[in-house]
């Protein structure tokens, strides 16, 4: 980028725009004297330092020179292209005068697209969009709490909030503000934000803007409207603020030029595979085209970066889409690729078969460019949640998302607590700090990752949520569940027993020094709820004294056994072997108490 810029939030009650505050070095490479005075004009009015380039070999000595910070150029000058100029360290703008070359700038990844003819005003917005380092973010919605919660959490992760608080005040903050997204309510007075998504997408000048639409409207039929209007993704309220960075971010990567999913289109007929690619690359997509099923088979499998989305027709020769639908759906590297069909056939039984074949949509022809892209953009961003979803499920609780699914449902400002009985697991592996200063960061990984993946599975085999993992201890939570035949107690005590065991099998299977681990149990009263703040970051835990001696046991646990507490034992004592251990002293406790190490589980074999 150029010089680093300080941006200010606009609000709607300012009429602050997005200039760059301090003078630049600008080139001005216009096809004519007239558009090189135009295009400087304004620029010098501003104050900024105006360099003019009439050949293509000036433009990129000055651009290796280094001796601008930002530049105009036209399309094509003497001695270049102004497409083989980027993407550069100094950012650029395309000028032209036909509207399609705004798209062939994202995909020669210039810094941006200024229309002629053009106001000064224009100029000066175009120079501080594209020299700008804060993305700006335009929200819509008529609720003063929206814009408390929603603003803080976009601000808070780095973005510029741009405030509307109607439709009508947001596409007049556009032209201004320049926004990189739209998020928008639907329900607003004058225009909703159907009307208000549509009006940009049909724009040409803005039909590249990412909007999401974020509302309390869920049916499916909601869904459908909000893509039928061009909405690039649709959000249900109440936001959590993880689930919209991600999607926020990764539109912003896609409408970073040429930053979009990678297409395949087939289709036997070259006129209707010029349409749907010609469609989708306006969009931004990176679209790679086949003839026929068997030439879009061996591309998927090919391809040295996997296709996200594949669309084809169904009657074509060699292959036909039904065959090649089978195919792909057998193949393990790609057979949860999302595939759209184009077809002629939409009888009950030709809709079952495609169902059966595993496809993921179709759409019946002849079908508009708009009703096209909608469909894409619609099963690109299922596919983006559904793997949202399953990347979560690695890093937060069983019991937390399940939680967080209830409280989708219910609203997301309210705080839950339900106390019960609970048996808490705390393992951890001793004098691994001091091997670990020995070993080199990757190994530490490797080794604790490898330790991980043998214990985690034992936990979750018996019942157990995986609460925390905290450097190389896991904490893990075991309560009632009507589908476990056996009591949390003891289905904890089996799943500590099986941990030591598995570690034994890692401890073989690896090089250097082994792992020693002891585990600690209590069982008790204890809070399950959350935990956190109202409205950035909040954990699904327990908490109470029960969860405080589990982990005190475990730091008095003698190296490589389970130690349980006299509660736990109590419940289980009929199923264990186990030897006592008397006069520990637990840290807030007066007097001293008996644990329990554990040597064995009744009706096995194995003793320790």
């Amino acid at each position: 980028m150029g010089a680093a810029i300080a941006w200010r939030t606009y609000t709607a009650t300012r009429g602050d725009f997005w200039y760059p505050p301090a003078p630049m070095r600008v080139l001005v490479a216009a096809a004519t004297q007239s558009s090189s005075e135009a295009l400087a004009a304004p620029l010098r009015a501003a104050g900024h330092d105006v360099r003019f380039a009439s050949h293509g070999g000036e433009v990129r000595r000055m651009l290796a020179a280094a001796e601008v910070d930002a530049g105009f150029v036209a399309r094509r000058l003497p001695g270049g292209d102004a497409l083989t100029y980027g993407p550069a360290s100094v950012p650029l703008v395309l000028v032209g005068t036909d509207p399609t070359d705004r798209e062939v700038a994202r995909a020669a990844r210039l810094a941006g697209f200024l229309a002629a003819p053009f106001q000064p005003a224009e100029v000066l917005a175009a120079l501080g969009v594209s020299t700008r380092e804060t993305r700006v973010v335009l929200l819509a919605d008529d609720s003063d709490l929206v814009h408390r919660h929603v603003g803080a959490i976009l601000e808070e992760a780095g973005y510029e909030v741009a405030r509307a608080f109607d439709g009508q005040q947001a596409l007049a903050l556009v032209p201004e503000v320049r926004p990189d997204l739209v998020i928008t309510d639907v329900e607003m007075p004058g225009l909703d934000g159907y009307e208000v998504c549509l009006a940009l997408k049909r724009e040409p000048a803005t039909a590249h803007l990412p909007v999401v639409i974020c509302s309390t409207l869920g049916e499916a039929t909601d869904l459908e409207r909000g893509f039928d209007a061009g909405a690039d993704d649709y959000i249900v309220k109440p936001v959590i603020a993880e689930d919209l960075l991600m999607r926020v971010r990764d539109l912003l990567a896609e409408s970073a030029l040429g930053g979009r999913e990678r297409v395949l289109v087939a289709d036997d007929s070259p006129a209707v595979r010029h349409l749907v690619a010609d469609a989708l690359t306006r969009q931004g997509f990176e679209v790679v085209t086949a003839c026929d099923g068997r030439e879009a088979l061996e591309k998927v499998k090919r391809a040295a970066e996997p296709f996200e989305l594949v669309v084809t027709d169904y009657d074509m020769p060699e292959m036909t889409g039904f065959e090649l639908v089978h195919a792909l759906k057998h193949d393990e590297q790609v057979k949860d690729t999302p595939i759209l069909m184009l077809t002629a056939r939409d009888t009950r039984r030709d809709r079952a078969q495609m169902r059966a074949a595993g496809l993921t949509a179709y759409l019946v022809k002849p079908f508009s460019a708009d009703k096209l892209v909608a469909l894409v953009e619609r099963m690109l961003a299922e596919r983006r949640l559904r793997a949202y979803k399953d990347a979560s499920k690695l890093y937060i609780s069983r019991g937390a998302m399940r939680a967080a699914e209830k409280q989708a449902s219910s609203g997301l400002f309210g705080y839950r607590a339900e106390e019960a009985e609970r048996t808490i697991l705390f393992s951890d592996l001793a004098g691994f700090t001091a091997m670990s200063a020995a070993m080199s960061a990757s190994d530490v990984v490797e080794k604790l990752n490898g330790y991980f993946d043998a214990m985690c599975p034992v936990v979750q085999a018996w019942g157990g949520d995986i609460d925390k993992l905290i450097g190389d201890a896991i904490m893990a939570i075991f309560e009632d569940d009507p589908e476990q035949a056996e009591g949390h107690p003891l289905r904890a005590v089996r799943a500590a027993w099986e941990m030591q065991r598995a570690l034994e099998v890692y401890n073989a299977a690896i090089e250097g020094d082994p792992l020693v681990m002891r585990i600690g149990l209590n069982t008790g009263p204890c809070v399950r709820g959350d935990l956190g703040s109202r409205f950035f970051r909040r954990d699904y835990t327990v908490i109470g004294d029960t969860v405080n001696r589990a982990q005190r046991h475990e730091s008095n646990a003698p190296k490589g056994r389970v130690l349980l507490s006299a509660e736990t034992y109590a419940l289980v004592r009929e199923h264990v072997r186990v030897e006592e251990m008397t006069g520990i002293r637990l840290k807030g406790i007066d007097a001293p108490v008996s644990a329990y190490v554990l040597t064995g589980i009744v009706g096995e074999d194995e003793d320790y």
